[in-house]
């Protein structure tokens, strides 16, 4: 089992990146990609039509790095109106140039968090986590304890306030961790209507485990930024 603060500083060294990666979808990531990242340029993007508007890609054009392939576009604005597509949509156009394979399991893993989380099932939440205290959280920085003590003094209250949330995933990345997974995604995160309404930047690093022959979430680090005065 992972020590508690050798978890807790490899998931702080690479928040503070994620995170900025998470305000700015446009700004150039540090870490190689299985989602919507900016390619660093010069690069050559693999469509020669815009999947926005369908005119002939611009190489001067900022483009999108999805599944480790560069899509690129006609002209500004198209790269923003990729991000907002999901995900399968954005599969659907890169499968035309190349094979696009499924999620690994830890992957699907977080993406099933996501899902659970946006909705506040934390029922569903607490089956993809290590039980009886073996889980533990970082919010922002900060020790949130176990699992179990970060659903009851900080999430559930915060979805008493704002429900259920809707999301629009950035970036996405996997690598090893020893025996385990690291994986790190950011979103866009939206709770809330009218006065209550929030908009946050989001990084999440999730370290899953294999428990017992099935994937559980061993610590999760959760940081955010309130943007919701930018978009105003």
């Amino acid at each position: 089992m992972f020590v508690r603060t050798a978890i807790a500083l490899v998931a702080a060294v690479s928040i503070g990146a994620l995170l900025a990666g998470a305000a700015q979808p446009g700004h150039e990531g540090h870490h190689a990609p299985k989602g919507t990242q900016p390619a660093p340029q010069p690069a050559r993007a693999i469509n020669d039509r815009c999947p926005i508007q369908g005119g002939e890609v611009d190489p001067e054009t900022a483009m999108r790095v999805w599944r480790g392939h560069c899509i690129g576009f006609c002209c500004p604005g198209c790269e923003t109106k990729w991000d907002a597509k999901p995900d399968a949509e954005k599969d659907a156009f890169l499968g035309k140039f190349v094979k696009v394979g499924p999620a690994s399991p830890a992957v699907d893993l977080a993406r099933r968090f996501h899902a659970a989380r946006a909705a506040g099932d934390t029922s569903a939440l607490d089956r993809l986590f290590l039980s009886g205290g073996r889980a533990t959280v970082l919010q922002n920085g900060s020790d949130a304890g176990t699992w179990e003590r970060y659903r009851e003094e900080y999430l559930k209250p915060e979805l008493k306030v704002f429900g259920t949330s809707t999301w629009r995933k950035v970036t996405e990345a996997e690598s090893p961790l020893g025996t385990a997974t690291l994986v790190r995604q950011t979103v866009t995160f939206t709770a809330g209507e009218g006065a209550k309404k929030k908009v946050l930047s989001v990084a999440v690093t999730l370290v899953i485990v294999d428990h017992g022959g099935t994937l559980k979430i061993a610590h999760m680090h959760w940081s955010s930024r309130d943007t919701t005065s930018d978009r105003k």
